[in-house]
């Protein structure tokens, strides 16, 4: 009963976000739209934005401690999730407009019949998506997997744009009630007990964040993870030759899934090398194939464009810092080596740990780490559903210490947003001074965090020696 309590509380708190910013009647028809812009740059829109999001995690919290005690069955995580998604279906993707690039993209393809990866929506200023656009001059900064993806709802929709953009929330819903499911199945391939792995799936499928990220604002990171947390199933239970063509699946969604290859590549190279070299050139076969159709040389592979972007990140800190000193240039090549740097030290150690690693929880263990490094430290451009990455691993490793440090790094992304879209525009912030709202947002996204592992460390002995053991 008190799950269910949990489950109709939390259901009614996104009730209440969807009604505040509701993609109908007209905030759908209407180009560009933010969160501040629906609800107002005023401190009542600010302190409910928090209320929202404080009330999600205080009850998503004690559903967690529930499951993990036994206190919830599987069909009411997973109907409850379920609701959850309908219910934010209807909500306005309001803190990203990348759902109607992924539209713009996919006509261009069904619609238009012309290669997303070369030509750019600009070229078609009577299709009705450009004034919706962010990039409208960008060709598709994804993998062909997502092209033909949005080609296939472009081509249900007809160029309406509520049934695109539903079709794409569905389809963002369905990844994510999918990826709860292989969870649930990886946790109980390692080893957790069956209360454990509900709560891996209730971490993942409940998180706030991820709902709103990957439901409400329709990002196709939980459809690219959906194949990461594939090759993670087909790992643990053996499927060696499948693997890697798994990774690479998600790889052509979107690239950063493709960080935890070399680790896996490694595991079954340890359990069989002839299956690694097999999956690996299965892998390689089926990314020619798929780029094919698409393929005009190097300039199709667009994926890593934005590199030179910086926010909200280590990354972005630093370089405001030392641009006064050295320079716009000097500044941004000096932080994006230290960024890059310390992902290639993390990257680097996994790798040498995986040589000796003694079991499939290890191994997905470092591919957790490794793409925890990748998301604060070679993405400069941070993004709250980039979280996705690390934590899809993280919930299904079924250790509490890894389901409290994603947990927490997802409410510090929620967070950011009341530094962008209310702190900043309300002038909490000089409007030229880049170095202050940077910093703020890059604390409200990594303090959580920092303050449960202190939380841990300061712990009873007792309980430190659970969290070393997990």
């Amino acid at each position: 009963m008190a799950l269910i309590a949990v489950a109709v509380a939390t259901a009614l708190v996104y009730a209440v976000w969807t009604l505040w910013v509701p993609l109908l009647p007209e905030n759908l028809y209407v180009p560009l739209l933010d969160l501040g812009k629906i609800t107002g740059y005023r401190w009542p829109a600010a302190l409910l934005f928090l209320q929202l999001v404080i009330g999600l995690y205080m009850l998503y919290g004690i559903g967690y401690w529930l499951v993990s005690r036994g206190r919830g069955h599987t069909a009411l995580i997973f109907g409850a999730g379920f609701v959850f998604c309908a219910v934010l279906v209807w909500a306005y993707p309001a803190t990203a407009v990348d759902v109607f690039g992924y539209v713009a993209h996919g006509r261009l393809l069904a619609l238009h019949s012309v290669n997303p990866f070369t030509v750019v929506p600009a070229e078609f200023p009577g299709d009705a998506i450009m004034p919706y656009l962010a990039f409208p001059t960008e060709p598709s900064q994804y993998g062909p997997i997502w092209v033909l993806i949005g080609g296939a709802l472009a081509t249900l929709s007809q160029g309406d744009l509520l049934t695109e953009v539903l079709l794409y929330k569905v389809v963002a819903a369905l990844a994510h009630i999918a990826g709860a499911v292989l969870i649930f199945q990886i946790a109980r391939r390692l080893g957790a007990h069956r209360d454990r792995a509900r709560a891996s799936a209730y971490l993942y499928l409940w998180n706030p964040m991820l709902l709103w990220e990957m439901v409400g604002n329709a990002h196709n990171d939980g459809v690219m993870m959906l194949f990461g947390l594939v090759a993670a199933w087909l790992f643990v239970a053996g499927a060696d030759l499948l693997v890697l063509p798994a990774v690479v699946a998600g790889a052509l969604v979107k690239v950063p899934v493709v960080l935890i290859a070399p680790l896996l590549f490694i595991g079954v190279v340890r359990r069989s090398p002839a299956r690694a070299f097999e999956g690996a050139l299965l892998a390689v076969a089926l990314a020619a194939v798929i780029y094919r159709p698409f393929w005009e040389g190097p300039n199709t592979l667009t994926a890593l464009r934005r590199t030179d972007l910086f926010t909200a990140s280590l990354g972005s800190v630093l370089r405001l810092s030392l641009m006064p000193g050295l320079g716009s240039s000097e500044a941004t090549a000096i932080a994006r080596w230290v960024s890059l740097g310390g992902f290639g030290a993390v990257a680097l150690g996994s790798l040498w740990l995986a040589r000796r690693a003694e079991s499939s929880q290890e191994v997905l263990r470092l591919a957790y780490f490794t793409l925890l490094g990748g998301l604060l430290l070679a993405t400069t451009w941070f993004q709250a559903w980039y979280v996705v990455w690390p934590f899809a691993i993280g919930a299904a490793l079924a250790e509490p210490r890894r389901h409290l440090e994603v947990a927490l790094l997802s409410l510090g992304g929620l967070l950011q947003y009341f530094v962008f879209i209310y702190l900043w525009v309300m002038g909490y912030f000089p409007q030229n001074e880049d170095l202050a709202v940077q910093s703020a947002a890059y604390f409200c996204i990594v303090a959580p965090l920092l303050l449960g592992v202190l939380i841990v460390r300061s712990s009873t002995p007792h309980r430190s020696r659970i969290y070393r053991r997990a």
